[in-house]
């Protein structure tokens, strides 16, 4: 079954920070040591800790010892022998989140704010832009917009072919919705939106569409015990 997490990164501990870098590889611990904004230093430690955190429990080995690669694309995925997982991040604002399953998996999560649709006459399929300007109301039909937009990245994101796909190539939108089942490039697809916070869109993408009911909330309290609890 396709499994979501999210963490909020609201309480995060930045004293923590120190110890909780040496659990990530040095590349990122460099990466991440570069942002200038600690928030964008706090989402991408936790998005790496939280699948570390799954990875380990799912196949019963020390964190320290999962090791990550990269596609021709960069897309990441966990290394041999535990790469029947796969898996997908993504954060914004005070949310960072994990989609995992043993099929290819995308997620986005895109916190709302006001935006140009012209933009979607830009880059989204006729189809899409159709069903976002049918929606009277602007405040609606700017949450559309996001919907539409997280799973067009949600699809990206799960063949990992980057943006070499153009936006305006495929439609997530079919009867009027986005949620459901499509066919691109002869393989099946299916999509599901899941309400996690008001501010924000979250929607996920995968081959397998049998789709957990809920987010699983993962607590700060829960997360980073299970490494605070190692010594460096």
């Amino acid at each position: 079954m396709v499994q979501i997490y999210a963490v909020n990164i609201t309480d995060f501990p930045d004293e923590s920070i120190p110890h909780l870098l040496s659990f990530v590889g040095e590349e990122k611990q460099l990466r991440l040591s570069a942002f200038y904004r600690r928030e964008d230093c706090v989402r991408g430690l936790l998005a790496d800790l939280l699948i570390r955190k799954i990875a380990a429990e799912t196949f019963a080995v020390p964190v320290k010892n999962i090791r990550f690669g990269t596609n021709a694309y960069g897309k990441p995925s966990l290394q041999e022998p535990l790469d029947s997982l796969h898996y997908n991040l993504s954060h914004s604002g005070d949310w960072v989140v994990c989609i995992t399953d043993d099929r290819a998996v995308g997620i986005d999560i895109e916190k709302k704010h006001a935006i140009d649709l012209q933009i979607a006459r830009q880059f989204f399929a006729q189809e899409e832009c159709e069903f976002i300007e049918a929606e009277r109301d602007n405040e609606r039909r700017q949450a559309r917009f996001f919907t539409v937009w997280t799973a067009k990245e949600s699809y990206i994101k799960a063949i990992g072919k980057g943006l070499s796909l153009p936006l305006h190539s495929f439609s997530t939108v079919r009867e009027g919705t986005v949620e459901g089942w499509r066919v691109y490039d002869q393989e099946e697809w299916h999509f599901k939106t899941y309400v996690l916070d008001d501010e924000y869109t979250l929607t996920a993408c995968a081959q397998n569409g049998q789709f957990c009911e809920q987010v699983e909330i993962v607590s700060l309290d829960t997360l980073l015990p299970y490494f605070l609890s190692f010594s460096q």
